[in-house]
Parts: structure tokens; sequence; C-alpha cells
């Protein structure tokens, strides 16, 4: 793994020894053996977030990097389907171990909400995007910034052939125009600098008119309230991807509503 230069690295190479590990008990070739192929889940994911309005991934994680623990849940079944009640077209699972206290037991233990499961997590190879097949994800997440080219491109590929959607998450104009050759079903815009961790929304008013109308557009970090998804539903984002405003939300639900209020620029 090549080093970033960002604030990513120590999560990059903590996700990478797992996953070495993980395969030193199952290999590549054995989850090409038994991982089976099911287009119904990018379909599933995708039509969600068609869906007339702006829509939002409602996001389940422990912990942020950023801000240290946010709930310490023992599963999210629950507020999983508080995010349902709410209206939310999907959910984003944060799976990462160390950093996050995810798992990816986690998108099993949400299964009976019945929403599309986004699995967010560090993917780095072919092993990872098999996996997440397994465990029952609908979507995946891909880093342009730890995915060198042709490695970006292979993973949506493979992603596709196995029925997953693929988000391909940028930071940068040119994260941008590499994400965009590699053609997944949405890009998302993160508002978050990876070198401070600071965050700023007018990063994403920069970039999300760049991005073509044929992918779904997405705007991530940084959404606290309705006034939020406002200024990125003007520049042209069809859903939002909230983490940290949810999880800190006693009233998770009632927030969803607010944020669905807000009219898509479609």
């Amino acid at each position: 793994m090549s080093s970033t230069g960002t604030r990513l690295d120590p999560i990059l190479a903590s996700v990478q020894e797992r996953a070495a590990a993980r395969r030193s008990m199952r290999s590549v070739a054995d989850l090409r053996n038994e991982v089976r192929p099911d287009p119904v889940r990018r379909e599933r994911f995708v039509d969600a977030l068609r869906a007339p309005g702006m829509q939002v991934i409602a996001e389940c994680k422990r912990r942020s990097p950023a801000k240290g623990m946010l709930r310490d849940e023992i599963d999210f079944s629950k507020r999983a389907q508080a995010y349902a009640d709410g209206g939310a077209a999907a959910l984003s699972i944060l799976t990462e171990e160390d950093h996050f206290k995810g798992s990816l037991a986690e998108l099993q233990n949400v299964s009976d909400v019945g929403l599309p499961c986004l699995r967010k997590d560090f993917l780095l190879d072919e092993g990872m995007v098999l996996e997440s097949v397994e465990a029952g994800a609908d979507a995946i997440l891909l880093l342009a910034v730890c995915l060198p080219d042709p490695l970006l491109g292979d993973l949506r590929i493979l992603a596709a052939e196995m029925g997953l959607a693929v988000l391909i998450e940028v930071h940068a104009p040119d994260e941008l125009e590499r994400a965009i050759a590699a053609d997944p079903d949405c890009i998302g815009i993160n508002a978050r600098d990876l070198t401070t961790f600071e965050i700023d929304l007018a990063h994403i008013e920069g970039m999300m008119p760049s991005i073509p109308s044929r992918f779904l557009r997405i705007a991530e970090s940084g959404i606290r309230n309705a006034v939020d998804v406002a200024r990125v539903a003007r520049v042209g984002a069809d859903a939002v991807l909230v983490g940290e405003a949810l999880m800190l939300d006693d009233e998770p639900a009632d927030a969803i509503c607010k944020f669905r209020e807000v009219e898509a620029q479609r």
C-alpha cells in the first residue's frame, strides 16, 4: 500500500493488516468459488437513491477518528429501524474495526430493517469486494485517494460483476476525473479535508456541479441540518450521506424527515 500523505494512512495500514489475516484463513480463490453474484442488490440501492426528492443515506458508526466515540451501542438494529422510520433511502454501515469500532457482522445485524446497505470501509483489494457480497452489502464505497489506477477501475468492474452498486468518494478535482473514468453508479464529494479533518461544505459546492448528471451525486460529511442539505441540493446533490449528526441525535427519525423536506435539484 502506498502512502496517501493524509491522516488516513494509519487507518489504511490497520485495514490492510486485518484483510491479510482474513485472507490467511480464507483465500481470494475460495471466496471466488463460493460467492455468487446478485444483480438485484445493485438495482435495489440505485433505485432507492433515484426516487423523487432528496434522499438520505443514514450511517451507523460507533466512533469517528475526528470526534472519538459517538455511541456505545451493542448493535445498530434499533437505530437502523429509526432511520427507516424517518424515511432514509439506504443505510451506510461502517465496518472498519480499529478506528471506527465496526465489523462486517454489522451488515447482517441490520438486514431485518429492509433498507439497502452500503458497506463503508477502506476497500483495498479483490477479497474485500467479494467478502462484502457475502456479508450482505448492496453497495460498496471506494475511495479514490486510496486506490491507484487501474485498481480503482478493476474493483469497480468486479463489484458490478458481483451485483454491487459502487459509490466512489473523491476529495479533489483530479480524483473526480478518475472517478468519472471508472464509471461507478454514484460519485460522492466529501467535505472533509483528509490532512486536517476539518469540514467545509464550500468544497462540495465547488466540485458537485462538475459531476455529470448520469451519476447519482452524493454529498458526504458535514451535513448537520436542513440548511446544510439545502446548500448541497442547490448545487445538484441527489442524496446526502449523514453519519455523525444522526449518531449524536436522540431522535434521528425526526432529523431525517427534515432532511427529506429539502427538494433535490434533479
